[in-house]
C-alpha cells in the first residue's frame, strides 16, 4: 500500500473520526474483546462503522495493511478447524470409552487404620467416617489426609489418573484435538506516530486551508505533486491551479516554537525547479526574523497563524483582497 492509500482512508469520515479520537488522546490503544462470534472485536471502531463488527474488524486490519496503525500481539485464540469459530469447548473424557461423563474423585486416607478410599466412601449425613472401622474423622492432617485424586468415569466405570483432553465446537459440533486445532492471532493497534503527525497534516491542518481554495475555484490536490524544469517530481501540501496559467504551492509548518530558516530554504529549491505563480507558506505558530528575511527575499508569501483555520481565514483574506491575477513576480524572475 502506497502513501495515496493512506490519504484516500484520510477522507473517510468514520476514518476521520476514529483518528481524531486518537490525536485527542481519548483513545490511546485499540485493545480486542473477545467474542464467541467474531473472535475479537473493537468496540471504539464499531462506533464510527454504525455497529457493524465485522466492518470494524476489516477497517482495523486495512488502516494497519497501509501503515496507519502498529499493532502488538494480544492473545492466541483457539477456534475449531472445520468452520473457525471460537465458540469451543475445552473437555476431558474417559481414556477407556471417551466418554465426558467423567468424575473427580478425592482420595483419603484414615491415619489411623490406613483405609485408603474415595471421599464419597467416607461422607456419612454429612460427616466423615472411616468406611473400615467406622470412626469419626475430625481433623484434616491428624485423623485423615488427602493423598490426591483419580477421575472416575461414570459409563465405564474406570478410573484413570489423568483424562484425555480433547476440543468440541459448539457451532459445527466438529471434535478434534489439540493437533487438529487452528489459532487465530489477535492484536491491539495504536497509531503509527509517522501516521499521526500525517493525518494531523493532510487532514486536521490541511481540510480548512483547502476547502479555501476550493472556494476560489481551484483544483486542488493535498498533498501534490508538480515536474519541474529539470523532470523531478516535487511534492507540496497542496497545489492549487486554475487552468494552464495559475498555479499556486503550499506547505505548512507546525511547530511548538517559531520555525527557522531551514525550511524555507527547502521550499524555495522546490519552488525554484517549478516556477509556480505564487509560493505560500503556513508557519504554525510563527517564523524568527532571520526566517521572515529570508522567505522575502525568496518572494514566499508567509501566513503566520496559530492554528489551521485562522490560517485558512488569512489565506481568504490574502486571496480575497489580492487575488492570483499572475501579475506578482514569478520565482522565475528572481536571480541570486
Amino acid at each position: 500500500m502506497t502513501s495515496r492509500d493512506r490519504l484516500t482512508l484520510y477522507q473517510d469520515q468514520g476514518v476521520q473520526l476514529l483518528l481524531g479520537r486518537f490525536v485527542k488522546g481519548e483513545i490511546v490503544e485499540l485493545v480486542p474483546s473477545f467474542d464467541l462470534g467474531q473472535t475479537a472485536r473493537y468496540p471504539e471502531v464499531e462506533e464510527v462503522v454504525d455497529g457493524d463488527t465485522a466492518a470494524a474488524k476489516q477497517l482495523v486490519e486495512k488502516l494497519w495493511d497501509v501503515g496507519i496503525f502498529k499493532r502488538k500481539f494480544h492473545e492466541k485464540i483457539l477456534v475449531c478447524p472445520s468452520c473457525l469459530s471460537a465458540n469451543v469447548s475445552n473437555d476431558y473424557v474417559c481414556p477407556n470409552c471417551n466418554s465426558i461423563d467423567i468424575e473427580r474423585k478425592t482420595l483419603l486416607e484414615h491415619t489411623a487404620c490406613g483405609t485408603i478410599d474415595s471421599v464419597d466412601n467416607f461422607l456419612v449425613e454429612g460427616g466423615l467416617y472411616c468406611p473400615k472401622c467406622n470412626k469419626e474423622l475430625i481433623e484434616a492432617g491428624v485423623d485423615y489426609q488427602k493423598l490426591g485424586a483419580w477421575f472416575q468415569c461414570s459409563q465405564c466405570g474406570k478410573r484413570s489418573d489423568l483424562p484425555s483432553p480433547i476440543h468440541r465446537c459448539r457451532s459445527c459440533g466438529h471434535i478434534f484435538t489439540i493437533k487438529d486445532t487452528g489459532f487465530v492471532n489477535v492484536y491491539s493497534y495504536r497509531i503509527s506516530a509517522d501516521a499521526e503527525e500525517e493525518f494531523k497534516r493532510t487532514f486536521l491542518v490541511m481540510k480548512p486551508i483547502g476547502a479555501m481554495l476550493e472556494d476560489f475555484q481551484y483544483k486542488v490536490e493535498m498533498p501534490g505533486q508538480v515536474s519541474g524544469r529539470s523532470g523531478a517530481l516535487h511534492r507540496f501540501d497542496a497545489v492549487a491551479s486554475k487552468g494552464s496559467s495559475e498555479l499556486v504551492v503550499l506547505d505548512v509548518i507546525a511547530s511548538e516554537r517559531e520555525i527557522e530558516e531551514t525550511p524555507i530554504a527547502s521550499l524555495y529549491a522546490k519552488v525554484f525547479d517549478v516556477g509556480p505563480t505564487q509560493t505560500i507558506l503556513v508557519a504554525i505558530p510563527g517564523l524568527t526574523e532571520k526566517a521572515k528575511k529570508l522567505s522575502s527575499l525568496y518572494r514566499i508569501h508567509v501566513i503566520e497563524a496559530s492554528d489551521s483555520q485562522q490560517a485558512a481565514d488569512l489565506l481568504k483574506g490574502h486571496f480575497g483582497w489580492t487575488g492570483l491575477s499572475g501579475n506578482e513576480e514569478s520565482i522565475d524572475d528572481l536571480q541570486l
